[in-house]
């Protein structure tokens, strides 16, 4: 696949995920707890999304540290390789939260532990990927 320098499907991805989070604040739910959640739930799925996009794109190059130039010569096999790895980890961070987020609703645990395993979760799965070299 030859790489091509875009960035419109970041900016479509960022829109569509700005108008889903926010959309959501229209869904006839009274509950702060589960709204939270949802949102949360939202911001982890919209992020592995758009690693998923990035993987089927090869726009490496639009995470940090990856320039353009060192995306193109690397080759679509490197790239793809690159962006799996990147995906993976997302992925299965984005479905434990979910499940724990059910569990959570189920057992009423405070939204703020939520929250602090989002932001914790977060932050160790993109330093996981700090090692990922393309």
């Amino acid at each position: 696949m030859k790489l091509k320098k875009s960035y419109k499907g970041f900016v479509i991805w960022m829109i569509i995920f700005c108008v889903i989070a926010i959309g959501v604040c229209f869904l006839p739910i009274n509950n702060a707890e589960i709204m939270t959640r949802i949102v949360n739930n939202i911001c982890t799925l919209g992020v592995t999304f758009l690693t998923l996009i990035i993987y089927n794109t090869e726009y490496v190059y639009w995470y940090t540290g990856v320039s353009y130039e060192d995306a193109q010569r690397a080759g679509s096999e490197r790239r793809k390789k690159f962006a799996w790895k990147h995906f993976k980890r997302f992925i299965l961070f984005s479905l434990a939260f979910l499940i724990f987020s059910i569990i959570a609703q189920m057992f009423r645990v405070n939204i703020w532990i939520d929250i602090l395993i989002l932001v914790v979760g977060f932050v160790a799965v993109a330093f996981s990927t700090i090692r990922f070299k393309l």
